[in-house]
C-alpha cells in the first residue's frame, strides 16, 4: 500500500477567519474553483482532523514485522528490529507528518546520530522534529530517509545477535531486505 494514497480532507470557508459557508473537500484536483464551488475564492482553509491510520510494516524478504523490542516504559531500553508476527501493539505503527511512530510508546524511528552514512543504526526516540526522524514511504516498498533519498530502511543481516536490527543503507535495486509492505489494520 502506498501511504500517499491515503486521502486527506479539508474544510474550505468562504470567508476569512473561518467564517461563512463551509465545504468539505477530499484530496482531488480542482481545475476551476468558481465553477466547482460557486464561490469567487476560498477565504480560509483548515485540515479536518482525522484518526490515525494504524498499520504493520512487513519486510518482504524475511517475512517479519517491524517490532519495538525491550522495556516500553524506558526509552533508553527499547530498540526496533524485525520479528515474527505477534499481534501485539509493539508491531503497530502510524505515519504522521513524515514521522513513522510506534503505537506502543509513541516514539519515532530515528537514525542514531543523524549520520548520512550507510549502516547507521535506526532506533526509537522521542519526536524532536529533526530530519533524521522523517521518512518517506514509497509506492515501490522502499522507506527512504529525509536525510538522503539514497538512504533507505534496511535489515542489518549477518549471523550475530543484531542480525534483525534496523539500519539505513544505500538504496540497491535488488536488495530485498530494503523492501517493505504496509498492512493497514
Amino acid at each position: 500500500m502506498n501511504m500517499c494514497a491515503i486521502s486527506f480532507r479539508w474544510i474550505a470557508f468562504e470567508g476569512a477567519n473561518f467564517l461563512g459557508r463551509q465545504m468539505l473537500l477530499d484530496s482531488q484536483q480542482i481545475l476551476n474553483w468558481s465553477k466547482f464551488s460557486g464561490w469567487k475564492a476560498i477565504g480560509s482553509l483548515r485540515p479536518l482532523k482525522q484518526p490515525a491510520v494504524y498499520f504493520m510494516v512487513r519486510n518482504r524478504h524475511r517475512d517479519k514485522y517491524l517490532t519495538v523490542t525491550g522495556k516500553l516504559s524506558d526509552t533508553r531500553a527499547t530498540f526496533v528490529s524485525i520479528s515474527s508476527r505477534n499481534g501485539q501493539s509493539s508491531q503497530i505503527w502510524y505515519f504522521t507528518r513524515g514521522f513513522l511512530k510506534s503505537k506502543a510508546n509513541d516514539l519515532c524511528l530515528d537514525i542514531i546520530g543523524g549520520k548520512n552514512i550507510p549502516e547507521s543504526k535506526v532506533s526509537l526516540w522521542a519526536e524532536h522534529g529533526k530530519t533524521r526522524q522523517k521518512w518517506k514511504i514509497n509506492k515501490d516498498g522502499i522507506i527512504s530517509s529525509y536525510i538522503s533519498d539514497d538512504l533507505v530502511l534496511d535489515v542489518k543481516g549477518g549471523n550475530y545477535y543484531d542480525q534483525n536490527f534496523l539500519i539505513v543503507n544505500r538504496a540497491q535495486e535488488n536488495a530485498l531486505t530494503q523492501k517493505w509492505d504496509i498492512e493497514i489494520l
